[in-house]
């Protein structure tokens, strides 16, 4: 009497992955790229965290030479309270592109061309960055978040942590109303 073969004992047959062994890999790289994931946007939020305080700080130094040039912190036209028109303003204040948004000085409209230490000041907030990256095509300073830095002249007349200088901060979100307590900024 003959026997047969079986399949399973010849040794050419390949054998492939079963369905479960297939399932199992995949979830196993997918928990792996999760972690990753996870691990970098937490890096990359650090990241810009650091970013911006570096940013306020040069801003600061910035607006301290505005200071001892003009006699006083920069305003907005007409004391507003529009974000967008307080970082033009801000924008305009530390590189000496234009004034048209700085209250009670002669008004000239910014040409995309900072002057020599405004250039200086952008390097040293901005290192190696590019631009655009940090000035909106409007001519604003801009956030790691891409939103506009926030700016607040302290007097009698504004409720300002620091009464005598200004307030400056980032909300350090894309979030619309951000708890204050994560916000970065020079008063903290």
């Amino acid at each position: 009497m003959k026997f047969l073969k079986t399949s399973s004992s010849n040794p050419r047959r390949r054998r492939g992955f079963t369905m479960i062994e297939l399932l199992v890999v995949i979830s196993i790289v997918a928990v792996l790229a999760g972690l990753v994931a996870m691990v970098a946007t937490g890096a990359s939020a650090q990241s810009k965290r650091r970013k911006a305080t570096v940013q306020i700080k040069a801003i600061e130094e910035a607006l301290e030479v505005y200071k001892n040039e003009y006699g006083n912190y920069p305003r907005p036209t007409g004391g507003s309270t529009d974000a967008i028109i307080q970082a033009k303003m801000l924008y305009q204040a530390v590189t000496g592109d234009g004034t048209n948004f700085i209250d009670g000085v002669p008004p000239s409209p910014s040409d995309g061309n900072p002057g020599t230490d405004g250039e200086l000041i952008l390097e040293a907030a901005f290192p190696g960055s590019k631009r655009s990256a940090f000035v909106h095509e409007d001519r604003y300073l801009v956030d790691p978040w891409h939103r506009p830095y926030n700016y607040v002249r302290g007097d009698e007349n504004n409720e300002t942590y620091n009464k005598t200088t200004f307030d400056i901060w980032s909300e350090a979100s894309n979030k619309e109303n951000l708890d204050e307590d994560k916000w970065i900024s020079n008063w903290q």
